[in-house]
């Protein structure tokens, strides 16, 4: 009999400094597909920019008064209706958002760490 795991050291299929359980690990089923990281980030990309869209729709929805026209990079002028602070919102969003991540594409790109 053993007082616990970290005794049994009998080749009964722990490896030294092994966690009982590990063995699941190691005999990955290479059937399973997993959710890529980058396909991960481009639904949450589009999950925001929909948001953005959304509650632009619905702010321009309500009717508020006293809103004004929004310009987007001063080239597109947009009035205060649902559509057109639903375009703004996904614009700026996106364009936002996507400049962050094309930053960060470029740089994991460009700039891989070798020792891994």
């Amino acid at each position: 009999m053993s007082d616990g795991p970290e005794a049994s050291t009998d080749g009964g299929g722990n490896r030294e400094g092994a966690v009982p359980g590990d063995e699941v690990w190691d005999e990955a089923d290479e059937d399973v597909s997993t959710l890529g990281g980058k396909w991960l980030i481009l639904v949450l990309y589009a999950v925001v920019v929909s948001i953005a869209g959304l509650t632009g729709f619905l702010i321009g929805a309500l009717g508020i008064r006293g809103l004004r026209p929004v310009t987007f990079l001063g080239l597109i002028t947009f009035q205060p209706t649902a559509v057109g602070l639903a375009a703004y919102g996904v614009l700026t969003m996106g364009l936002g958002l996507g400049v962050m991540l094309g930053l960060v594409i470029y740089v994991s790109n460009n700039y891989v760490d070798e020792d891994t």
